[in-house]
Parts: C-alpha cells; structure tokens; sequence
C-alpha cells in the first residue's frame, strides 16, 4: 500500500509559473507571474495593472492598464495593451457642481486600421447653454477623430499615458467655452473585422450543407410522386366507372316511382 501511494505521489503534474511581460511601449519589463500546466493556455489571458506599478511614478496611480497575452516567447508570456481606463474615484473628484460635465463615447479607427472606442468626459468651467453644450460636444468628435486617425495605434496609446492627447484637445476647444478639464475615462480596442469574416464563412458553410442536404432527399421524392401519378389515375377511371353504372340504377328508381304514382291515381279515381 505504501509503495502504490508513493507511485501515485509521483505522477501528479506539477504546476510551472511563467513570466509576463509587457509590450515594447513599456520596455517588456516584468508585469506579473502565473501558474500553469501548458503555457499555451495562457494566450488570450487578460490582466489589469495600474500604470503606477509600470512607469514608477505616483501621478498615474489613478490609471488603470489592460493587456493581453499574444504569444510566448522562451516560456515568457507576451502581451499587447487593449485598454486604458481612469479609475472612477478619480472622476467623482474632479466633478462638482455648477459646472457641466459632459459624456461621449464614439469609435475612431487609428492609420493602421484599428478600431477604438474613446470615453471622453469635459468638465467646464461654469453652467453653460445648451447650444454652447452641442458645439463642444461636435468639435470634441471631429478634433479627436480627425487626431486619431493621423497616429497609430502604439502612438495613441503613448500620447493617452503622457497625457499628450488630452491637453491638445482641451486647447483647441477653449475657443469655444473655457474647460476646467478633459479627460479620456476610458479606450478600448474594438474588435477586428477578421473575427466577423470567421463567423459569416462558418454561416455560409452551414447554409450550403443544409441547402445539400434538402437537395438529395429531393430526387427520390420525384420519383415517388411519378409512381403515384398512374395509381391516381387508375383510381380516378374506376370511380368514374363506378359512377357510370350507378347512373342506370337511378333511372330504374325513378320509372318504377313514376309507376306507384299512377297506379294510386287511377286507384283513387276508381273508388269515387
């Protein structure tokens, strides 16, 4: 018994922890470590990191960052950044009242094709109307729009973290009202149109199997109903024939009732 124990000790799997590391814009420095049995298992992985913890420095201790796992690399987990978000006590701060705080969120896509959907929030300085309001509001989407659309996607994010983004955009629109401040609460990166192109060739596939599979059950039914054609026939002359004999029969009924109406007629007439 104690050897069987030892045998099964054994041949448990143990767990290997791996290294994780972020992308090229922060150097591929060591952002965590996590177990696992296959380190093929880690790519899709999602995690969440505050940016304090990655540029050292204490101002971007309300900045949250998300990566993904992509690949492996010498069992070294790599990633790329898929979001950027603000954490919301820091938004409940820098909110008060007597002022309006405006809320956006629209897709940009960046000059490498990537689909990003930006969360804005402008805080400006006093209450304002609402045609001053719908003025910002247009000339936040088509500045940032516009700016987005000249970076790439690495750019953006570098400019998002250095702050650079947002006081670009708070300067060009302090032509209109004066801001107390822009904000970008949160970016993610949309999905790509490859994942969609996946899906509707699985449809297509689906919808020509299907149609294949109607099809074959289509060429004995054909054949069936041609069979059932002359059975449909033959029964159609005997019902007619049928009919044809009945026909006689009716006549005879109505010469012999013809007849007894006579006979009790001259009966009748006899008797008085």
């Amino acid at each position: 018994m104690a050897k069987e124990k030892s045998a099964l000790k054994v041949s448990k799997i143990k767990k290997k922890w791996y290294q994780i590391l972020a992308p090229k814009e922060f150097n591929e420095m060591l952002i965590g470590e996590t177990p696992c049995l296959d380190p093929r298992l880690l790519i899709g992985k999602i995690m969440t990191i505050n940016l304090m913890g990655i540029t050292r420095d204490i101002k971007k201790q309300n900045i949250n960052m998300t990566f993904r796992v992509t690949g492996l690399k010498e069992n070294k987990a790599e990633t790329e950044i898929i979001g950027y978000k603000v954490m919301p006590a820091f938004i409940k701060r820098i909110i008060r009242k007597g002022r309006n705080n405006l809320h956006d969120s629209f897709v940009c896509k960046t000059s490498d094709e990537k689909d990003v959907r930006v969360k804005s929030l402008v805080i400006t300085v006093n209450k304002t109307k609402g045609a001053v309001i719908n003025s910002l509001m247009k000339a936040l989407r088509a500045n940032m729009t516009e700016y987005i659309r000249k970076i790439t996607y690495k750019e953006l994010v570098n400019e998002l973290v250095s702050h650079k983004l947002q006081s670009n955009l708070k300067i060009s629109l302090r032509k209109i009202y004066p801001l107390r401040s822009l904000e970008i609460k949160e970016m993610l990166l949309e999905p790509g149109k490859k994942t969609a192109g996946k899906k509707e060739s699985k449809r297509k596939v689906k919808e020509e199997s299907s149609e294949a599979e109607e099809k074959k059950p289509d060429e004995p039914q054909a054949e069936e109903e041609e069979e059932i054609k002359p059975k449909r026939v033959k029964e159609v002359n005997q019902n007619n024939s049928d009919e044809e004999e009945i026909k006689p029969k009716k006549e005879k009924v109505k010469k012999e009732v013809s007849q007894d109406n006579s006979n009790k007629e001259e009966n009748s007439k006899s008797t008085k």
